[in-house]
């Protein structure tokens, strides 16, 4: 009997594992999903599913046929859990996945995984640790990357930054993010101010997105996408100064549902108002904000040649009604004059 088990458990000993996994599993967070890719030893034959959901279609992997397995995780399916993180900002999204050798059981070298993506609110590159659940797999390491943004004045017809323009010239602000995954972030426009190159700031746009003076600049127009901005006005400038530089934050946020746009009063029967000078109170902002700076800006006053010597020929004109007047009485005066000539020319020839 003894020697019967000891056979037996030798023979189960010496069953050959079929198949296993190379190296560590490569993860992508997608704006939308997360996929993770698998090298295995021998041609991959069994599943990929997550865990509490094997029998879901959307869930599970059946990749077979080649040294390699893949699945596909959408964010708002298969259990995945959603948490807001609030230092760091941003979201973590997390899941459990198995990789199975055999297509119905579990066995002793499979592997599971729990997964989690950090997307971060800043303007910065993060590198997140992927935890694993089982001592016998190894850690993976993911990076998010986020949107890089810029802000710009262009002229509103040739779409072309500008560097020097007169006062009243039309200008188009825009700001742009860009993102390989542009679909998965909401941004916002606030706390702009312009500055005269010595010091001297004026806010355009308050912490809420919304304009302060529409004579400088009104409400922003967002689109098109979810990562840009823009908004025509017209030049202006600081008194005795030439340079203006603009300035903005934008905020970047994980898209949940719709990206809403700041909600603003109609400035349109608005009059001009006093100016707002920026404290260094309004310049702290929340650390994930991304501050964005145009390029310096020449604004040109116009020519006063030009008006003082416009202005001189106007007092060298004469009024409409003033001119007739003269003309009737020169008129008259050539009247009487041609006469009297005519009539002693007359009594000369009696």
């Amino acid at each position: 009997m003894i020697l019967w088990l000891v056979v037996v458990l030798g023979f189960v000993h010496a069953i050959p594992i079929p198949n296993g996994q190379l190296g560590r599993a490569e993860i992508e967070c997608g704006e939308d999903n997360i996929e993770i890719v698998f090298l295995t030893e021998d041609v991959f034959q069994g599943r990929v599913f997550v865990v509490g959901h094997s029998n879901e279609t959307e869930c599970s992997s059946r990749d077979i046929g080649r040294k390699t397995t893949s699945i596909v995780i959408p964010k708002n399916k298969c259990g995945v859990t959603i948490t807001r993180s609030a230092n760091p900002p941003g979201l973590l999204i997390s899941t459990k996945v198995m990789i199975s050798f055999h297509d119905e059981f579990i066995t002793k070298v499979d592997r599971g995984y729990e997964i989690s993506c950090f997307y971060m609110e800043a303007e910065k590159t993060v590198t997140y640790p992927v935890s694993v659940s089982m001592a016998s797999l190894q850690p993976v390491t993911q990076n998010a990357e986020m949107p890089r943004c810029r802000y710009e004045v262009l002229d509103p017809f040739t779409k072309k930054p500008v560097s020097i323009v007169s006062v009243g010239n039309k200008l188009l602000h825009r700001w742009v993010c860009d993102s390989g995954s542009p679909d998965l972030w909401c941004m916002t426009v606030h706390s702009c101010f312009v500055e005269d190159g010595s010091g001297t700031e004026i806010v355009i746009l308050n912490d809420k997105g919304c304009a302060i003076d529409r004579y400088l600049l009104d409400n922003l127009e967002y689109g098109p996408g979810l990562l840009q901005a823009q908004k025509e006005a017209h030049a202006f400038k600081f008194a005795d100064r030439i340079v203006v530089n603009f300035q903005c934050s934008i905020k970047l946020d994980i898209k949940d549902g719709e990206c809403g746009v700041p909600k603003c009063p109609d400035l349109t029967h608005q009059k001009p108002r006093l100016i707002n000078k920026r404290s260094h109170s309004e310049s702290s902002h929340d650390h994930s904000d991304v501050e964005v700076r145009a390029p310096s800006i020449e604004v040109l006053e116009h020519d006063l040649s030009e008006i003082s010597s416009a202005i001189a020929m106007n007092e060298d004109c004469v009024p409409y009604n003033r001119f007739f007047f003269i003309i009737s009485i020169t008129s008259l005066f050539s009247s009487a004059v041609t006469a009297t000539i005519f009539r002693l020319a007359r009594n000369r020839w009696l």
